[in-house]
This record gives structure tokens, sequence and C-alpha cells, in this order.
């Protein structure tokens, strides 16, 4: 092959693109992907085929091919493809979060077995090797608080409700209805003839309103918290369903004359239409103004328990004894949605804020969390053994539920368990959540009601449905009055005792800061004469160490003259022994000179007497030369 050089690079770098993808490839072919033909299938040949399979499709469930489990069964859709293993009734059932439980009558799958079945459901339920995974829809349990309804001014709080008990009992009936207020610190506790409103955060009695028709079956507030309804009647007798204005405590309205109790009631967010249900089994929904019944829903088979509109005004749901729970267009009453999942009587409804999720709480154990685009349940919560009795959202979409377990208990938005409140002696039938989500109101079969700290469940206090009449309480503040006047006697001479001590104390005290004055004076004259003393003192070290530098510099000085006088004295006597040398030596000295004398006169004569020879020779010579 003949390349042009400027090819080259090109292929080289097409070469390696080539080479990563391959890499990629192989990195993806790597990682097993657990599909239903692989892995999933097998499971359910050892446990489920027994029962869902095409020739007996128990529950109307198959689950021997990936299309059949994909349709689901009576209940509907199984699995789903967001990836959402908790939301999934699949792994309800097989993990027995739920019921009725997979296998029946058998322990758990093991976990290995459990693990490939989760693992499938979060991969995006792939039929085999050859799918490919779609794109994770959004968990709709992700919630936002929006704080829509708040009202712009003020909220709603009782001002001029009566204090005066209507009915007054030796024991408190079970409790039948509890509600919070929306955006104020109210709750309203159903009671026998009257509805009583307490302060969330002090527990302070604020009124009585007078419910004559009998015992209010169900209660709540309106979006913007202004108006309280309440549903209830007496049993196979009447049924009503009033509003009342809470600053006042006034009826300013009322719809339904039923022949028997109203257990679940509610009123739309534009305050216009109200639904109610009962015994009769009839979802009615009455336009406000006028009066008029608008309709009348005829689908559930046994007692509505349970009524609720969205906070958005376009659903509302109802749910019945026989485990119905059924979703409607609030303008033109159509069947929106057939929620089918509950195997006990569902005895309330509560909405999440944003109305895209439904909470409902049964008979059966379980707190169902419903999705509003297809009907999923995308929760089930095993929330109570027994059954779950209540349940209502805050505005941070945490959930309160109450049960036969007699217990109340307070879940986070994505159904996990954060506290339990453990005071009720009887089965809890009620539960509420206040405005900012930091109290909850619960009641229980004995007619026992708790005013309790999300934060910390052992502060709790107790409230009533019945308070004692208003002359009772007046007299009891009255014995509470005169045991405190009394009190504040005893307090007073202990007063007047600790005052007379306490001036005593004081001139005591006076006394002291005198001398201690005094004191400071002498010690601040003192601190004078100090410092003038240190002055001096540091004058005289000064002079002290000049004085001693100089003494040292002298001192090394008389040292030095000492050796030079040690070195005189050394010389001297030296000088003193060899002069004593010398003069020793003199005598001898004097005759070699005398010697040496003699000697140099003899040979200065030989040397007079050489001289003259050399003259004559000189001369000789002299001669001769001529």
């Amino acid at each position: 092959m003949n390349l042009r050089p400027a090819c080259v690079p090109l292929l080289i770098l097409f070469a390696g693109v080539l080479t990563q993808d391959s890499i990629v490839s192989a990195a993806d072919e790597a990682v097993k992907k657990v599909t239903f033909e692989d892995d999933v299938l097998p499971v359910f040949r050892q446990y489920c085929l027994n029962c869902h399979h095409q020739g007996e499709k128990k529950g109307g469930l198959a689950l021997d091919t990936f299309g059949s489990t994909m349709e689901g069964g009576g209940s509907g859709e199984v699995v789903f493809d967001d990836g959402d293993a908790e939301g999934s009734r699949l792994w309800q059932l097989v993990n027995h979060d739920d019921t009725p439980v997979m296998p029946p009558k058998a322990d758990k799958m093991p976990a290995d077995k459990l693990a490939i079945i989760r693992s499938w459901i979060e991969g995006g339920i792939l039929e085999n090797s050859g799918s490919k995974v779609k794109k994770k829809a959004a968990n709709p349990l992700t919630y936002t608080p929006t704080g829509g309804g708040k009202p712009e001014g003020p909220v709603a709080m009782p001002e001029s409700v009566s204090l005066e008990t209507v009915t007054e009992t030796s024991r408190p009936a079970a409790v039948t209805a509890i509600a919070a207020s929306p955006w104020a610190p109210v709750v309203a506790v159903a009671g026998q003839n009257q509805i009583v409103l307490y302060h969330t955060d002090t527990s302070e009695l604020l009124g009585v309103i007078p419910f004559p028709e009998g015992v209010a079956q169900d209660l709540r507030f309106s979006r913007d918290g202004s108006y309280l309804i309440a549903g209830g009647g007496e049993h196979s007798a009447s049924g009503i369903v009033a509003i009342y204005d809470v600053k006042t405590g006034n009826r300013v309205g009322s719809v339904g004359d039923e022949f028997d109790v109203v257990f679940g009631a509610d009123v739309n967010e534009s305050m216009s239409n109200i639904a109610l249900g009962g015994p009769q089994k009839m979802l009615r929904i009455y336009d406000i103004p006028t009066g008029e019944r608008l309709f009348d829903i005829k689908k559930h088979t046994d007692w509505i328990y349970s009524v609720a509109y969205s906070p958005d005004g376009v659903l509302v749901a109802s749910a019945d004894r026989s485990g119905g729970l059924c979703v409607w267009e609030a303008e033109t009453g159509r069947l929106y949605l057939n929620l089918i999942g509950h195997k006990g009587a569902i005895y309330k409804l509560a909405w999440r804020d944003d109305s895209n999720v439904l909470a409902s709480a049964s008979a059966d154990g379980t707190v169902k969390l419903w999705e509003m685009n297809g009907g999923k349940a995308i929760r089930s919560i095993s929330a109570h053994g027994g059954g779950a009795t209540s349940v209502c959202f805050d505005h941070q979409g945490r959930l309160a539920t109450a049960g036969v377990d007699n217990r109340a208990k307070l879940w986070a938005a994505d159904g996990k368990l954060l506290k339990e409140f453990t005071n009720c002696t009887e089965d809890a039938l009620e539960v509420a959540l206040s405005h900012d989500g930091k109290r909850i109101i619960f009641g229980d079969w004995n007619g026992a009601i708790f005013n309790a700290s999300t934060d910390d469940p052992k502060v709790v206090v107790a409230l009533k449905s019945n308070p004692p009449s208003l002359q009772a309480r007046r007299d009891q503040l009255k014995q509470k009055l005169v045991a405190a006047q009394a009190t504040a006697v005893k307090a007073k001479a202990s007063v007047d005792q600790l005052a007379a001590a306490s001036a005593a104390a004081s001139k005591a005290v006076t006394d002291i800061d005198n001398a201690v004055k005094a004191a400071n004076g002498v010690m601040q004259q003192k601190q004078v004469e100090a410092q003038k003393s240190q002055t001096t003192v540091a004058g005289l070290e000064k002079s002290l160490a000049a004085l001693r530098s100089q003494l040292e510099a002298q001192t090394k000085q008389l040292e030095q003259q000492k050796a030079a006088i040690s070195a005189q004295q050394a010389a001297i006597a030296k000088a003193k022994a060899d002069a004593a040398k010398l003069t020793a030596a003199r005598p001898a000295a004097e005759a070699t000179m005398k010697d040496a004398q003699g000697k140099i006169g003899g040979a200065k004569a030989a040397l007079d007497a050489a001289n003259a020879s050399v003259g004559s020779l000189q001369k000789a010579l002299e001669m001769l030369g001529k």
C-alpha cells in the first residue's frame, strides 16, 4: 500500500480511537447484565411458577414469560422500568414488605435470590442480554416543599371562640378525629357534641366549638387554614358536614342531610364544593353556596371511610371498608384511577402538598403511597402490625401514622422510619402534624390525646377531648389562685427575711468596701514608695556594676604588673648570677690577658723584623731591575 505521509498520522489516530472503543466495549461486556431470561426466570421457576404461569394465573399474574410479567396481574403492574425496587409490588411481596407474602406460607427466598430480583429491577428490568437500559424516570418520592396555599396575610387563629364546654363526661370516648391547621399552631380534636381547639406549641385551650349533631368522625382545615370542616353525626340516624370560621368558631355553612353518619368529608381548595361519604356507600359532592348536590357517585361496594380533595382541587379520592380506593375528577365526577392493592379496610387518606402523591392507611397494616400519573404504588410501608388507622403529611413531605400497635410514627418522605411515639395504652386511632412539623398530636381508643415533640418523643403533653366546664375550670383556677396567694404570702415573708438579711449583708459589704478602699490607699502609697526604692536600688545596682567593672579592670592591671615585677626580679637574679660568675673568672682572665699581651709584644717584634726584611728585599729587587 502506498500512503502519503500526511495520511499516516490520521490513520494512527483513527486506529487509536478504534482500539479505545474496543476497550470500552470489552469493559461493557465484562459487566454482567442481570436479565429476565438468564437470571430472574430461574428464580421464578424455583419459587413462583407453581402458582403463576400461563395455565394457572393466580391473582391474574403469570411470571413464566417476560411479557406476562410486565403485564402484571389483577392488581395491576408489579414491576416498572424506573429502577425503584422499593416501589415495586413484586419486590414488596417477595421481600415480605407487604401482603400477601410470596412464596405464601413460607420463609423469604434466600438472600442471593432476592439480590438477583432487586438487581434486575434496579438495572431496568432487562428481558435479555441484548436489551438496552431505558433512562430512569424521576422518582416521585423526591419532594421539594412549595409552601403553596399559605395566605398572604396573617394566618387564622381562634380569637373569639367560646371557652365553654358543650358536653362534660366522666371519661372520654375513643378519639374519632384530629386535624391540624396547615399554617397556624392550632389543632382540632373531636369530642362528644363538640370540637376542641388547642395551641400546638403551648397546649393551651383555645376554644370549644359546638357540634350538636353528635360526634365528628372527620376533621379537616381548608387549604388556607381559615375554616374547619367537620363531618359526622349519629350512627344509623343522621349525618352532616359543617363549616366553621376558625377565628370566631361560628358555623358559616353546612351541607348534607344523610340518613347515617358521615365518616369522611373534605372541601376543595376554592371552598366551593364539599365531598362526603359514609355507610350509604355513595360519594356525594355538594355545592357550598347553594347546598345543591352536584354528584352522587356510586362505585364503592362498602362503607366509605375517608374522602380527601387534592390540594390543587383537581382530584378527589375516596376509600372504603373493603379496601376499595378510587380517585375521581373533581369537576366532572368521572373515575380517574382505581387503585388496587390494599387487602383490608382503608381508614384514612392524605395528599402531599404537590397533589402528586396520595397516602392511604389500611387495616392490612400498610400505608401505601400512590403517584397520580399512572396510579402506581410507589411505596408500601409496613407501618403498623395489625392495622394502620390514620395518616397525614406535613409541608416537608414527611408522614405521620397511627395504628393498632398502640403507636404513632413519623416517617421520612421516602418512607424511612424516623421516630416512634409509644404513649398510647390502646389502639392509636388518629394522628396529625402541626403546621411547622415540630409537634405530632395523636389519640387512642381510650380517649387519651397526646401532643409530642417530633424531635424528642419524651417531650409530651396530654390533651382532653372533653375538658371540664368553664365554671369547673374557673373553680380550679380559683383554687390554684388561693393556693398561689397563700404561697405568695409565705414567699413574701421569706422575701422580707431575705431583704433584712440582704440589708445587713449590704451594710457588711459596704464596710468591707470602705476597708478595702482604705487598704487600697495604703497599698497605693506603699507601691509609690516601693517604686522609688526600686528606682534607687536600680541606680545603686548600676553604680555597683560600674565599680565592679572598674575593679575587675584594675585587678587585671595589677596582675599584669605583678607578672612584670616577677619577670624583672628573675632577670635581676640571673644578672647577679652572671656577674658573680664573671667576677670569679676575672683573675684567670687577667693572667691570660697578660700572657697574651706578652705574646703580642713578641709578635710585634717579629712583625717589625719581617717588615724590615721585606723592605730590604724590595730594594734588592729594585736594584736588580735596574
